[in-house]
């Protein structure tokens, strides 16, 4: 009786060996644990397939410069007696970006460590005006919603072009590649071609 209850414990000890034995290999070749040092980080992978692009593609809308103005619009007009006139504060923003959703593999090659991208163009994404960044400073005579409609559009116009002299679209460019470098270093590239 003691040696059959012995066999069973013994038995019971290889089974249990043997299991742990099992789940250690499979542990150290599936695991992100180091056995020989469990606290040292594994290097980060870069999966080079579509998931790559996707991600980027998430980003979309990369806002990567705002230009910030305030001008004065006046208009006059000839009265019968007197000028009529019409003086506005604009207060607005200008911004810039790159649609990173319009990147496709052709726009993307990974070669180990060095990842080349090609970037859409810099361009105005909006520029953004709020009813509450108008202030009508003078107005003398009778001005239809329609005539201060369009001057409000006038300056809004205007102010896309001066961001656009005072450059807005350099600005966001050099930016977004900044970005995009520091973006991809985080990944792991040692190398990082933007074009």
């Amino acid at each position: 009786m003691k040696k059959i209850m012995m066999l069973k414990i013994i038995m019971f000890i290889t089974i249990i060996v043997v299991v742990l034995i099992a789940l250690i290999y499979v542990l150290e070749k599936f695991s992100a644990i180091d056995f020989e040092n469990p606290f040292k980080a594994k290097p980060i992978t870069i999966d080079k397939t579509t998931n790559m692009v996707e991600e980027i593609n998430q980003l979309a809308e990369f806002t990567t410069a705002t230009y910030y103005q305030e001008m004065i619009l006046k208009k006059v007009r000839k009265g019968i007696f007197f000028d009529d006139e019409l003086v506005i504060i604009i207060k607005g923003k200008v911004r810039a970006w790159v649609d990173m959703s319009t990147l496709t593999k052709k726009d993307i090659v990974i070669d180990n460590d060095t990842i080349k991208i090609r970037l859409p163009k810099v361009k105005v994404l909006d520029v953004i005006t709020n009813p509450s960044d108008f202030e009508t400073y003078v107005e003398s005579g009778i001005w239809s919603f329609d005539e201060v409609t369009k001057y409000k559009n006038e300056a809004r116009e205007k102010l896309k072009k001066n961001a656009l002299e005072d450059g807005i679209l350099e600005l966001a460019e050099k930016s977004a590649f900044e970005r995009i470098s520091s973006f991809f270093q985080a990944l792991g590239f040692k190398k990082i071609i933007i074009e």
